[in-house]
Order: structure tokens, then C-alpha cells, then sequence
């Protein structure tokens, strides 16, 4: 499976000039809900990134995810892996949701569909590390944003770009902007 022809086939690849909610401008996004709408895509995409998590992260003992998709992902990706899960909340702050809240310590790989700027997995990150668990890596559909100093898995390259405002003159010139 490929994830960027599948979600092309699926009306998930949207482009034109995007607005998000950070600030950040891009040529284009990905609209998630055209796999997770569909359980037996969702389930699909879940077991190739289960299959990725087991080689690159080998000694995992936990799943963690983050609401709304990141959750319903990790329980998917968990089930392919035979491994337990754990949701974290991360608004206002980073809390356990009190279905599971592991013992300690767990080897863990937080799971995400999409990150944009990388803000919410760090911050998931610094909570399980304050909690004593070891993190062996992030594990992302797609990632816009590098996750310095942390071992990032992907299942595909970001197919767009992400411009600052003040960047959106010059990168307006780019063909690729508008493919």
C-alpha cells in the first residue's frame, strides 16, 4: 500500500492555498477524514504503520495516542500489534485519560496520523517522559515538521509544502505552490 496514492484515490490529497490554524500557509493539506470515515481504509493504513512501528521500534510495550484521530489511530495500530494502548489529553495540559494509565516504566511509541508543526507530540512527549516511561519514537502517517532530537517514523513524504505569511509572496512564484 501506498499512503500518497491511496489517499489521492480517496480525495484525501487537497490542494490549494491552505490557511492553518498556527499561523502556517501551505500549497495544499491532507483531509484525514477521507480514511478514518471508512474503518476498513482506516484499518488498512493502520496495519502497514503497525508493520512499520514493529521494525523500526522493535521493544515497544505501549501505544500511546492522543483525541480525536490520534486515539481512534493508536487503538487500531495497537490491536495490529498486540499491544496495549493509552490516550493522552493534551488541552489544556497533558493528562492520562483514565482508561489506562500505564505502570511504569513502558516502552513507548506515540502514534499520530498527521503532524503539522510537531507542537502537540512534543508535548506528549515531555509528559511520558515526565511520567518515567522511555519513548523509542513517533510514528506518523505524514509529518510537516521535524521532530528534532526525537526518532520520527513515516509512512510518506509530506506532499505539500508549509510557508510563514511572510514567505507567501516568493513562494507564490513556485509552481509547485499551485500544483
Amino acid at each position: 500500500m501506498e499512503l500518497l496514492q491511496l489517499l489521492e484515490e480517496c480525495g484525501g490529497i487537497r490542494r490549494g492555498l491552505t490557511h492553518f490554524r498556527n499561523g502556517l500557509y501551505s500549497n495544499g493539506w491532507i483531509e484525514k477524514g477521507s480514511v478514518f470515515r471508512h474503518p476498513a481504509l482506516l484499518d488498512m493504513v493502520a496495519q502497514e504503520q503497525a508493520k512499520a512501528i514493529a521494525q523500526a521500534f522493535p521493544g515497544a510495550t505501549l501505544v500511546v495516542g492522543a483525541p480525536a484521530c490520534g486515539a481512534v489511530l493508536a487503538s487500531f495500530v495497537a490491536r495490529h500489534l498486540g499491544k496495549a494502548v493509552a490516550y493522552l489529553s493534551l488541552h489544556p495540559e497533558p493528562v492520562w485519560h483514565r482508561m489506562n494509565i500505564p505502570a511504569i516504566p513502558e516502552k513507548v511509541v506515540y502514534v499520530d496520523d498527521l503532524i503539522c508543526t510537531g507542537t502537540d507530540a512534543r508535548a506528549a512527549l515531555a509528559f511520558l517522559r515526565g511520567q518515567g516511561h522511555e519513548i523509542l519514537g513517533v510514528s506518523a502517517w505524514i509529518s510537516r515538521a521535524g521532530m528534532q532530537g526525537e526518532k520520527l517514523m513515516t509512512l510518506a513524504q509530506a506532499p505539500f509544502r508549509n510557508f510563514a505569511r511572510e514567505d507567501l509572496p516568493a513562494a507564490a512564484k513556485y509552481k509547485e505552490l499551485n500544483d
